[in-house]
């Protein structure tokens, strides 16, 4: 991360866990926390935006700055601990992902039953509805479907921990993920979402047809394709990246 983005979403955190500039919940404008933090707009902008994909904070259109909802105290208390960029969680993320997502779709290949089986056919026909009829609202739409195809996956792996991980990490980064989402489910690239859908479709099959070997190289795939693009897109740093790295050792 770099140290000025550092010191700023230190600085950020500190000034907003006073509480000093927070009335009724709602921060003062962008201009004067710039004021307050000798900074530019632009690199405060950047700083807001890391809080609210944290949670943390909700940036409303033509409305201000605001605490996110919750109990005060505790979104203070987490504020105070908020010491992450955006890419430094989602490589987490990701990296969390690449050790648990082939093994849970090869334990889903193993157990999976027909009402799963159902869900995820279910998920896989919305994401071709969505694609198909190019809505404007593809990238939310189509992140929402993506989270529920995998966690019904991970559902299916019929290990109630395992799945209740899976949802923690959601829930932990939930907004962060979404955001990740909606830039690689994007409608301005139809190319990079109709991959996407051959992949969750061969994902599926393989569950369906019980190959276990199948399902996790599917799984494999479509993360390293996912993890791809979001390096690409400056959104997870490469070294987050085991299945490339992966690759490059067995090339040298």
């Amino acid at each position: 991360m770099n140290e000025s983005r550092k010191d700023l979403i230190r600085r950020l955190t500190d000034l907003v866990s006073q509480g000093n500039v927070v009335t009724e919940g709602k921060l003062p404008t962008e201009r004067e926390l710039a004021a307050l933090l000798g900074t530019t707009r632009p690199l405060l902008r950047e700083g807001l935006i890391a809080l609210e994909a944290l949670g943390l904070l909700e940036i409303r259109d033509r409305q201000g700055i605001f605490l996110a909802e919750g109990n005060p105290e505790e979104i203070k208390r987490v504020l105070g601990q908020a010491q992450v960029w955006p890419m430094e969680v989602l490589s987490q993320v990701m990296e969390i992902r690449q050790l648990m997502d082939p093994g849970a779709a090869a334990l889903a290949a193993l157990r999976r039953k027909e009402r799963d089986l159902e869900k995820m056919d279910e998920c896989i026909s919305m994401l071709e509805k969505i694609h198909e009829e190019r809505d404007p609202h593809e990238g939310p739409l189509g992140a929402y479907w993506n989270t529920v195809l995998h966690a019904t996956i991970f559902r299916a792996t019929g290990n109630t921990l395992l799945s209740r991980l899976y949802e923690s990490l959601l829930e932990m980064s939930e907004k962060g993920i979404s955001a990740m989402r909606m830039e690689v489910l994007d409608s301005a690239a139809p190319d990079r979402t109709e991959k996407i859908l051959e992949q969750h479709r061969a994902l599926v099959k393989a569950i369906r047809d019980q190959d276990l070997l199948r399902a996790r190289e599917a799984s494999r795939l479509h993360l390293k394709f996912t993890i791809d693009t979001l390096v690409e897109l400056s959104r997870v740093t490469p070294l987050s990246n085991f299945f490339a790295q992966r690759m490059d050792s067995a090339l040298k």
